[in-house]
């Protein structure tokens, strides 16, 4: 697809769907293995929207394939939202049972989500769907069209953090997720945007030591990125998140 016509659709819509964007076998493979040895005891939460899920951040040396995705997405994302663009957390999440409507942000910035389903997906198994147009202010959510996305693996739905979303007949479905956001200046939402990523004495579950946050090899991949996040908070709040959960698991290297 023509990025004009997909910023067009991003814009209009609140969504776009990049089929075939990714080579789904690699990515399926690590993130099974790191839902794998992410944990001892898998760990279950229930969503805000009703659903269960496990996750885990796929942002260090030993999710190579994500953190090459990392790269690849932001560039698509600076072309879509024609603004230079900031990642988040990119993390494998394995979702089951139905998601009630909801939307992620509430914050006056522009944000994306771009989101990989490595099963194949439609309305009786978890596909995600959207009220079309919902992202966008003063409209009425009830009275957005809902369209289901069905998705294979190997696409990529982009979509605006403010769009209206939900899932049924859900069974287990495994996702891949790495978000952005708009630098657009304003580094008092830009840090609300991030210490949200990251809320105080969260148990994920998983090993942080060995699945950090913001990892090494992360850290690699863009020196702007780096002073960015690291002027607006969000190594900070990553790192005191990972030390709680580090400190839990008796791991020495935690810090209060």
């Amino acid at each position: 697809m023509h990025t004009d016509a997909a910023s067009a659709l991003l814009h209009d819509d609140g969504y776009v769907v990049l089929r075939s964007f990714i080579e789904p076998a690699p990515l399926r493979a690590e993130l099974d293995r790191t839902m794998r040895d992410a944990f001892v005891v898998p760990r279950r939460h229930r969503g805000v929207a009703g659903n269960e899920f496990s996750y885990v951040p796929m942002m260090c040396v030993r999710t190579p394939v994500s953190i090459s995705l990392i790269q690849r997405c932001a560039a698509v994302a600076t072309d879509l939202l024609g603004s230079d663009v900031l990642p988040s957390r990119a993390k494998a999440t394995v979702y089951s049972g139905d998601t009630s409507w909801h939307h992620d942000s509430d914050l006056a910035i522009t944000s994306v989500g771009f989101v990989a389903y490595l099963d194949p997906l439609d309305e009786t198994t978890g596909a995600l769907q959207v009220r079309r147009g919902s992202h966008r202010r003063g409209v009425v959510v009830d009275a957005c069209p809902v369209v289901v996305l069905d998705t294979a693996p190997g696409d990529v739905i982009v979509f605006d953090e403010h769009l209206w979303h939900a899932s049924n007949g859900g069974a287990q479905r495994r996702q891949w997720r790495a978000d952005y956001v708009a630098d657009n200046g304003d580094d008092d939402a830009l840090r609300t945007y991030y210490r949200a990523q990251h809320a105080p004495g969260w148990d994920g579950g998983y090993d942080a030591r060995r699945f950090p946050s913001y990892g090494p090899a992360w850290r690699r991949l863009d020196e702007r990125w780096n002073r960015r996040l690291d002027a607006l908070g969000a190594f900070a709040a990553a790192e005191a998140e990972d030390a709680f959960m580090r400190g839990l698991r008796g791991d020495p290297t935690a810090t209060a």
